[in-house]
């Protein structure tokens, strides 16, 4: 019998109510039929397999939620992974919780308890969940979180198509009541550097490496036309150089979500069209994967030739 937080999770409780007992649980989990999440939470193995990084540690955050005593309020990783905040690098396995900063209440195994004044936290619930707002949760990983993780993260929450309509000033905010001492400068400057203009993770870490090689900055989202009409808006482009950069992951070509009814053959073929008409504008054009965007050094070996300078005074 399932949980109402996720109708993938089977928990003790709700098998003890249809009358089941929970040894049935524990030897499906010693045959390794089920996989055990938290105390007292299990999901189908076969399920979990089909899941990626971000739906098992969601799926973890969900029994956490639905087993203790009082909802928790989720924050940092966890409330990024309920609100589809996305993060650069691997989520973290254990749960991240505010803890009301009197109560004593301390970190424990698979807990990460963070000790602040929860009437100063704007909490909000989520499909059941009780988790820090969007902007809260930004300001967190902005002092906790790797510089480029958090520019990703931050880059994404800013996007101009988002449906959050968050600003900078929003965020700025959230940094100043939840960054009280420790990480404020950090958190302000992974701000100023992040953008509503980035698209992707992949294209966050690229700027974050270009930044850390010391190359001038593109700008971003150019659009470009030609005698047919538009041809498109660019990751990157350096004028000075007549240079195009193009960061691709394998969800271009994978996910159905960017395949959009297409096949991945035909993707690569529009994008190469796509390509040849900037080439026609006298434009040289780089493309780039993950690997690279996460690299300072090859990053900077692929562009430097291609023409792109050194900031000045690096």
């Amino acid at each position: 019998m399932t949980m109402s937080i996720d109708p993938r999770l089977i928990s003790v409780r709700d098998v003890e109510l249809g009358g089941g007992h929970r040894r049935e649980l524990a030897r499906a989990s010693t045959r390794g039929t089920l996989r055990r999440l938290r105390p007292g939470v299990y999901v189908d193995t076969d399920t979990w397999r089909t899941l990626d990084e971000a739906e098992k540690y969601l799926a973890v955050c969900r029994a956490a939620s639905a087993t203790a005593g009082a909802r928790p309020v989720l924050s940092h990783w966890s409330a990024a992974v309920v609100h589809g905040i996305p993060i650069l690098g691997s989520w973290p396995t254990d749960i991240h919780r505010l803890m009301e900063r009197t109560s004593g209440g301390r970190s424990r195994p698979g807990t990460v308890a963070h000790p602040t004044r929860l009437d100063t936290v704007e909490i909000v619930e989520v499909n059941g969940m009780l988790v820090t707002s969007v902007a809260r949760t930004t300001a967190d990983l902005a002092a906790c979180a790797s510089f480029a993780s958090a520019v990703a993260s931050a880059d994404y929450v800013l996007h101009r198509k988002r449906k959050t309509h968050l600003t900078k000033e929003h965020l700025r905010n959230g940094i100043e009541v939840a960054c009280v001492t420790r990480g404020r400068r950090r958190a302000h400057a992974i701000l100023e550097f992040a953008t509503d203009l980035a698209d992707s993770p992949a294209e966050s870490a690229s700027r974050v490496s270009m930044n850390l090689a010391g190359l001038v900055m593109p700008e971003l989202q150019s659009e470009f036309f030609d005698a047919d009409g538009f041809i498109g808006a660019t990751d990157f482009h350096w004028p000075g150089v007549r240079l195009i950069g193009e960061v691709d992951g394998r969800q271009k070509y994978l996910k159905p979500e960017y395949l959009e009814g297409r096949s991945p053959g035909e993707v690569v073929y529009q994008e190469k069209l796509r390509e040849d008409r900037l080439r026609n504008l006298q434009l040289t054009v780089r493309r780039w994967d993950w690997q690279r965007a996460n690299s300072p050094t090859r990053l900077a070996a692929l562009l430097r030739p291609a023409g792109v300078p050194l900031r000045r005074g690096r």
